[in-house]
């Protein structure tokens, strides 16, 4: 953990160099699997401009892909052939090396995202997102002092489009599976846009819509990951940096869930302190 303040750090000291890019005319399918294989939730997408030189257009989130493969506006259009500058969120909401890191957290809540390309000039040098601000996190209180409580949730039993609808509408990144209140599952938006794009690739020619209306979420939820209420906000913090979620859920000693702690419950725990 780090010993400087979020205002004394500047984002280059936090942020990810190099970051993994893709092309604007690059297939949906390619940048989802780009994300598999890199294991990261967003991807800066760039465009050629001169032969020694590419200009950041758009980014794009697993949720963004999660979106796009069930919109009706793609029809029956396999995510091989859905080109990014499609989907992708432009213009950029982007940030300098130099700014503080407490400039790159107001940033993200203030705009609801989770992440920054990092231009110096108009060179992109890195991205910061709320994991790389995660080790920041200091504070020894309880995870139940600064979770959302009332969360979403679905049943296992639920549609993956009614998820995919709840993760739009409400902009979650978990949604925990519950059956009678208590955990059994747990669905990311990672797993969903993963499991939409294979369900499109693979169905044949007009059995897309048929197919994903029967597909259920206990088809595809992990095994669910969880913390107690007493767990510390450090502890967690450093799972969900190891177990790459954005969130977890909270449960109390009945395994009833009863809260949420994500990644920007604790980024604005952060900003409450700069």
């Amino acid at each position: 953990m780090s010993t400087q303040s979020p205002s004394e750090l500047k984002v280059e000291d936090v942020m990810t160099e190099r970051p993994v890019t893709v092309d604007a005319d690059q297939s949906l399918k390619f940048a989802l699997r780009t994300m598999r294989k890199r294991k990261v939730n967003r991807l800066p997408v760039t465009e050629r401009v001169s032969e020694d030189r590419k200009e950041l257009v758009g980014i794009i989130t697993v949720l963004d892909a999660a979106l796009a493969v069930a919109d009706a506006r793609f029809g029956e259009v396999s995510p091989s052939r859905i080109r990014v500058s499609e989907v992708m969120t432009s213009p950029v909401v982007t940030i300098s090396p130099g700014a503080t890191v407490d400039q790159a957290i107001h940033t993200m809540l203030s705009h609801g995202i989770s992440g920054l390309p990092v231009l110096d000039g108009d060179r992109l040098v890195g991205i910061v997102t709320k994991t790389d601000l995660l080790e920041l996190v200091e504070s020894e209180d309880y995870v139940a002092l600064h979770m959302t409580k009332n969360p979403i949730t679905v049943s296992a039993g639920s549609s993956l489009l009614h998820a995919r609808r709840l993760m739009f509408e409400e902009g979650a990144k978990i949604l925990p599976v519950v059956e009678r209140e208590r955990l059994v599952g747990l669905l990311t938006d990672r797993v969903l846009a993963l499991e939409l794009a294979r369900l499109r690739e693979k169905s044949p020619r007009g059995k897309f819509r048929s197919r994903i209306k029967r597909a259920r979420v206990d088809d595809i939820m992990r095994t669910p990951l969880s913390v107690r209420t007493d767990f510390g906000l450090v502890d967690a913090a450093e799972l969900m940096v190891r177990k790459r979620v954005p969130g977890l859920p909270v449960v109390n000693y009945r395994d009833e869930v009863v809260g949420v702690i994500t990644k920007t419950d604790l980024v604005r725990l952060l900003a409450e302190g700069t």
